[in-house]
């Protein structure tokens, strides 16, 4: 199984529990900031590489949920 074997459905379902997390990792991230965590601080860094990493798989989600995008083919739900 790939990527390409998700529907568009499955594909929304996940990108919407992905979202939370990613909201999450967004207010924390902001919260540190706020607070005064240095950008070389450890745990400041390893929050923002989860938020890049969760948003670039949300990213992915979406557009693994759209039926047709840019160059695809339209894909039809199984």
């Amino acid at each position: 199984m790939n990527s390409s074997d998700l529907t568009p459905d499955q594909a929304a379902i996940v990108s919407k529990s992905i979202r939370r997390l990613l909201n999450y990792l967004y207010r924390l991230k902001s919260q540190m900031e706020k607070v005064g965590f240095k950008p070389c601080e450890p745990l400041f860094r390893d929050v923002c590489e989860a938020y890049d990493a969760v948003h670039k798989l949300s990213v992915t989600l979406h557009y693994l949920s759209c039926s047709t995008g840019v160059g695809l083919s339209p894909k039809k739900s199984k």
